[in-house]
Formats: structure tokens, C-alpha cells, sequence
């Protein structure tokens, strides 16, 4: 009895992800070629292109998303995909490109803002960045990653507010984290408050005690503090 069209996508489906299961990749992609061949799915090749790219087959994922970009223009995936491939061979004035395509065709798409984020951080675009996270923020508060680089990206503007808040974001679900801790106290010290600094990294090296920067920057201020009481 023959197979139909679905049942046959079907069984080369089945067949690729036991494959990719298994950790066999190569076979793993030529199963979703041929399903891919037989249904022109974009979710299909949008695989193959993340199976490229997990693998570190950066050029063959670039190809994989540039196909889909050309055949279905209309599919944030294959955007989104082609901007991650694009940052990671440095070629970040084409991954912003793409990653912005991505969010105009699909305005939630919550990891391209991101990603689209730190491509700028990258080119030293820190107002932009600030403002993509921003934006993402507004509509995902608790996507602690974006408060972490925000945090980032305003410290290195010297925006010693938005770094607190930043990392005081970034610590409400996650109050072992060192480099927050550490940035606000940073962050307390420019802004003239040395109890608060001095509290803040005494927490940064509860979690990292031998973090040599840290404890420099400690003594410093304690030794400032017992100066000026």
C-alpha cells in the first residue's frame, strides 16, 4: 500500500528527529531536506538552519535562512535566524537589518528585540540598545536577561540610575548574582552613597570572595568612609 504525501513528511519527519536525537546531524538534515522537498514548510528549513548553526556551521546556516528569507519573506523565523547567523560571523550592520525585519513582521517576537539589543551594545550603539530593551521591557518585565544588559549598557554610559534599577530588576528573581550586585555598588559610590556601596559589595563578595576587583574597591571605600567619619 502506498504511502500518501502526508504520511510520508510524516515518517521522514519521525525519522529526522530521531536522528537529531541521536546526535546525527548530517543524516538529521538531509531527512528534513527531503520532507522539506515533498512540503514547503518554513519550519522545516528553519531547523535545518538552527541544526546548522548549533553545529557551528555558520555558513550553511546563513545559506538555510537566506533560502527561506527569498522563498517565504513573509516568515519572521527565517529573518530572525539569518540576524542571529549574521551576528555570529561579526557581520552585526546585517544582523540589526534582520532582526529588525523579524520585529516588523512579528512585533512579539521577544528574542530578536534582544538580540537586536546586544548587536547594537556590540557596535557601541549603547542609546539604542538601551532604547530596544527598553521596549522590550515594556511588555516583558520579567525577562531578567534584558534587565542584565541594560544594566550593562548603562553603566557603561555612566547612567548610574538606570544601572541601579537595572540590577535591582535583576536581583529580584535572582539575589545571587555577583555582577549585579557589584554594578550597584559601583553604581551607589558615583552617586555619593558610600554605606550603600560598601553594603552592596560586601554581597557581590559573600558570592564571589575572591574576586580581586571587588575587594579592592571595598577597601578602598571603607578605608574612605573611616577617613571622613
Amino acid at each position: 500500500m502506498e504511502h500518501s504525501s502526508d504520511e510520508t513528511v510524516q515518517d521522514l519527519l519521525r525519522q529526522a528527529t530521531e536522528f537529531e536525537r541521536n546526535g546525527h546531524i548530517r543524516e538529521a538534515i538531509e531527512a528534513f531536506e527531503k520532507s522539506y522537498q515533498l512540503e514547503k514548510r518554513g519550519w522545516i528549513l528553519q531547523h535545518i538552519g538552527n541544526l546548522y548553526s548549533q553545529t557551528g556551521q555558520l555558513e550553511q546556516a546563513i545559506e538555510t535562512f537566506q533560502r527561506i528569507v527569498d522563498k517565504i519573506p513573509e516568515f519572521p523565523g527565517g529573518h530572525y535566524g539569518l540576524g542571529l547567523s549574521f551576528y555570529r560571523v561579526a557581520r552585526v550592520q546585517e544582523a540589526i537589518g534582520e532582526l529588525e525585519k523579524t520585529i516588523e513582521l512579528d512585533p512579539g517576537y521577544m528574542t530578536a528585540r534582544y538580540w537586536l539589543g546586544i548587536a547594537h551594545f556590540h557596535r557601541g550603539e549603547l542609546d539604542e540598545a538601551m532604547r530596544v530593551y527598553h521596549d522590550l521591557l515594556e511588555v516583558a518585565p520579567t525577562f531578567t536577561v534584558a534587565w542584565y544588559h541594560l544594566g550593562v549598557a548603562a553603566a557603561q554610559k555612566g547612567d548610574n540610575d538606570e544601572t541601579i534599577r537595572a540590577f535591582q530588576n535583576v536581583l529580584a528573581t535572582n539575589p545571587r548574582s555577583f555582577a549585579a550586585h557589584y554594578h550597584v555598588g559601583v553604581a551607589e559610590f558615583r552617586k555619593g552613597n558610600l554605606d550603600t556601596a560598601i553594603d552592596s559589595l560586601k554581597k557581590a563578595l559573600l558570592i564571589n570572595p575572591n574576586h580581586k576587583k571587588a575587594k579592592d574597591n571595598l577597601r578602598s571605600l571603607e578605608d574612605m568612609r573611616l577617613r571622613f567619619s
